[in-house]
């Protein structure tokens, strides 16, 4: 092989990115020219290469299929290609039209769908493979764990010691997957188990593992474990003292948090949102704010998260003037466009009793999610501009639960009931999950138009799914029965549930007294003084 044709293959690897593509081209001309491609299939796979880093695809299946040799090598890169730029249909239809495939070619087709969460798919794909390795056992794993299913992820770990695969390095990323999914489910057992797996298995302890236990220990508590885990690392890094400073401010101790906080010189940022989050989630929202003051004035100016969890310690207080000056501090530091930093500047100016400014942000606003639109559902609903929250509704590309109840709700609120009854028709036609809320809002709304009947086939509903000793369901519930007057229903209702505020007894009593049961209403009004005198 003469000098400028590897001077040729040096340029080659260095075209990496869109921007290099006509520089790419040229070569691929070149090449051309002088008949190297036809040579040996080397020279075709490393312009696939190129392409597929490019991320010109269309160029990569055009070369490809005027390829005179292809090996797996080829095909590979193809199936690669298409699976970094999304196109997981292409891939698949490769993947099922290649002669031959080996262990690469499967790790690449499962973990690709793991990855973009499509498990159902990538689990049949992942019963079919001849031989399983470590690598599309944790992408299986991880797949689930993060799409939400710690359960299933947990599942197939179980599946994986029958699978009798020798232990290698991959071992403890599988791990510390696992030890994550058993703290989203708040699993402590299950999470002690496979900490002793990894001294069982002889693997490696690094800060990984470390900070995986960690998180586990505080996401369940056991801070006496996590602390021991924390001790037990030569030289602790900044996830396990971020994981132990969240696992303290979780249980609200905000002393301990501060202590491990203080043992570190030079924080960064992800140490700072752990704190100002711990102090949030301990309801020492001065706490969190008193201790961002102190972050701006070491030079450290933030991310979405922190500004995110600063502006929920504010929501809480509800303090207006906060509000305003985090949202200067947002446009100042060019964070105003993040929809995380939007959605809580938004819920802020609506708690803090300034919807017009949180309409006025929203309508200059040019990215939006899920989120951030169901945030502006409410706020619309609140001050009565039910229109503007239904055209949002109507135009959400896609809406959650949240979205549905949040409409049900506004129109509820707004003396929209028929129109709340049709969206609860519509969520029931899709066969939409639906929980206390849904189920709660429809109720209010049967109630306002004193519909009986279809109160109780929406009750008979949430007794299929679990929720008819729900104390919000059936607060609800008491109300329509006084409202269509069967205040004797209501009452035997009353008596059945658990009572631990008096929205069920203001229910009550109005029930009573709007229906002319004066005497009923101050015998249960004493009966209520009664009642909370003794708890106190």
């Amino acid at each position: 092989m003469s000098m400028d044709v590897h001077s040729l293959f040096r340029v080659l690897h260095s075209c990496n990115t869109h921007h290099s593509i006509y520089l790419g081209k040229q070569l691929h001309l070149i090449c051309l020219k002088k008949g190297i491609i036809n040579s040996a299939v080397t020279f075709g796979n490393r312009l696939l290469q190129m392409y597929g880093k490019c991320g010109s695809m269309t160029d990569a299946l055009k070369l490809f299929d005027d390829m005179p040799q292809r090996n797996c090598f080829s095909w590979n890169t193809l199936i690669e290609g298409y699976t970094k730029s999304g196109d997981l249909e292409e891939s698949l239809q490769l993947f099922e039209e290649m002669p031959r495939k080996d262990d690469f070619t499967w790790n690449l087709i499962v973990s690709g769908f793991a990855k973009a969460r499509k498990l159902e798919i990538a689990h049949s794909l992942f019963d079919d493979m001849p031989r399983r390795n470590w690598v599309v056992w944790n992408s299986m794993i991880h797949g689930y764990s993060k799409k939400g299913c710690p359960r299933d992820a947990l599942r197939l770990f179980k599946d994986l010691s029958s699978d009798g695969l020798t232990l290698s390095h991959e071992y403890k990323f599988v791990l510390a997957t696992v030890i994550g999914a058993c703290g989203d489910l708040v699993a402590l057992g299950c999470g002690k188990q496979v900490h002793a797996r990894i001294f069982i298995d002889k693997v490696e302890f690094d800060s990984v593992l470390a900070s995986s236990l960690i998180s586990l220990y505080g996401k369940c508590g056991d801070l006496d474990s996590a602390s021991h885990v924390f001790n037990m690392m030569k030289e602790p890094d900044d996830y396990s003292l971020s994981a132990l400073i969240s696992g303290y401010g979780n249980c609200g101790r905000m002393d301990d948090a501060r202590r491990v906080f203080d043992t570190k010189s030079n924080p960064d940022i992800a140490l700072w949102n752990s704190l100002i989050s711990g102090y949030v989630n301990s309801n020492e929202n001065i706490g969190a704010l008193v201790l961002f003051s102190e972050m701006l004035k070491n030079g450290v100016h933030g991310n979405s998260f922190t500004l995110a969890s600063v502006l929920t310690a504010i929501s809480i207080s509800g303090i207006l003037k906060q509000a305003e000056q985090m949202h200067t501090h947002a446009c100042k530091v060019g964070l105003i466009g993040n929809v995380i930093v939007a959605s809580a500047i938004l819920d802020a100016y609506s708690k803090c009793g300034s919807p017009n400014n949180a309409c006025r942000l929203f309508s200059e606003l040019k990215a939006f999610d899920t989120i951030l639109l169901n945030s502006m559902i409410t706020v619309y609903s609140n001050c009565g501009r039910v229109e503007d929250a239904k055209q949002i509704f109507r135009a959400m590309p896609s809406k959650s639960l949240i979205s549905w109840n949040s409409m049900i709700v506004g129109l509820s609120q707004n003396g929209c009931p028929i129109e709340a009854l049709d969206l609860f028709r519509q969520m029931n036609k899709l066969d939409m999950r639906m929980d206390k809320f849904s189920l709660a809002s429809v109720l209010s709304s049967c109630a306002t138009v004193s519909s009986l009947e279809y109160g109780e086939q929406v009750f008979a509903r949430t007794t299929k799914i679990g929720l008819d000793c729900n104390e919000i369901v059936c607060n609800s519930l008491v109300d329509l029965y006084c409202k269509c007057g069967f205040v004797k229903n209501g009452r035997e209702l009353f008596d059945r549930m658990a009572k631990s505020n008096e929205v069920a007894w203001n229910s009550m009593l109005i029930g009573y007294a709007t229906n002319g049961h004066g005497i009923e209403a101050v015998a249960l009004f004493n009966e209520m003084e009664a009642c909370w005198c003794g708890t106190q």
